[in-house]
């Protein structure tokens, strides 16, 4: 191998390992989310989102609503309920969102929210519940409610003074 193109295998190689598309998280089983009105599941859902549906009456909108269902916990436990609101409001650049919320304590609970894209629950398990995956993150069980599995990236958000630029008095 020449010195050039050692060179470029120690440079380009790199490079190109960087710029791969990161691992997506397993694959899951599928959350079908779909209209079901008068079901006792629609009937749940609305009351857990009363606030938001009213919201969206007030400024004239009936947003579509979606709801899904699916075993978390244990073989015994009531599933989750999987909901999402779709209108231009409630939906943006990056999809509409999903709230899931768990049967805890004798009623259902708010354990995430805002996860976009295709959703689906895990053969993985943190905590006796099974992970959730959303999109590209995993969401796992934190004793209380779900959390990404992958922390978010530390980011300075300070201004930055160029160089040979004056400090503002």
């Amino acid at each position: 191998m020449t010195p050039i193109r050692r060179l470029l295998a120690c440079v380009a190689l790199p490079l190109l390992l960087a710029a791969a598309p990161p691992v997506a998280p397993p694959a899951g089983t599928p959350v079908a989310m779909a209209p079901r009105p008068g079901t006792p599941l629609d009937q749940a859902a609305r009351a857990l989102v009363a606030d938001d549906l009213a919201e969206a009456a007030r400024a004239g909108e009936r947003p579509l609503l979606l709801v899904g269902s699916a075993r978390l916990g244990a073989a015994g436990d009531r599933p989750a309920l999987f909901v999402q609101l779709q209108s231009p409001r409630e939906c943006g650049s990056a999809g509409c969102s999903t709230a899931v919320y768990a049967w805890l304590a004798g009623r259902y609970q708010r354990v995430l929210d805002g996860a976009t894209g295709r959703v689906s629950v895990s053969t993985a398990r943190h905590r006796g519940m099974a992970d959730i995956l959303a999109g590209s993150e995993a969401y796992v069980w934190t004793g209380t409610a779900y959390a990404a599995s992958r922390p978010a990236p530390n980011v300075d958000l300070r201004p930055r003074r160029r160089a040979g630029a004056t400090p503002p008095r």
